[in-house]
């Protein structure tokens, strides 16, 4: 009987860094959308209503402790960048350092993102892992699909049979 892996996810959006350019209910459709392709979320949070709120009660300590493990445990981390976010930056960064393959999504104009993290999902000396950066229009359609293509390609596609 073959073994179906189970694609755990780590998820990431900007919380406190606003939502100038895509709107919290829109980001809130992403996590959706990949439970939707048979994915499981091992964060989900940033985008539930009130969550900064709650968050603010708890220990920065225990936040980071949490979240570092959610992303440890997870196959591939899925960060929407579209919004500036200091602690999305530092777990995409914490991915690498996991090993982890990383998919940027983001909307409009590529110069908008940090040139940086942009640097990432190119051909570089220092990061030895999958990291691509792909835009997204419509959510249901093209986001879907490219992390679709990612995950096959790059979670699934590498599995030993």
């Amino acid at each position: 009987m073959t073994q179906i892996h189970q694609v755990k996810v780590f998820f990431g959006c900007s919380m406190r860094g606003g939502h100038d350019s895509v709107s919290r209910e829109e980001l809130a459709r992403l996590p959706d959308v990949i439970e939707e392709l048979g994915y499981t979320l091992m964060s989900r949070h940033q985008t539930q209503e009130g969550i900064v709120e709650q968050e603010n009660k708890l220990d920065p300590v225990d936040i980071h402790d949490r979240d570092y493990q959610w992303l440890r445990d997870a196959d591939v981390g899925i960060f929407e960048i579209t919004n500036p976010s200091l602690g999305v930056g530092a777990e995409i960064a914490d991915m690498i350092h996991e090993g982890k393959p990383i998919l940027l999504l983001y909307q409009g104009d590529e110069q908008g993102l940090s040139a940086y993290i942009r640097g990432k999902a190119t051909s570089t000396a220092f990061v030895n892992v999958p990291v691509e950066c792909e835009r997204w229009g419509v959510l249901s359609d093209d986001a879907r699909a490219i992390i679709s293509v990612f995950v096959e390609e790059w979670v699934l596609g590498r599995e030993d049979p």
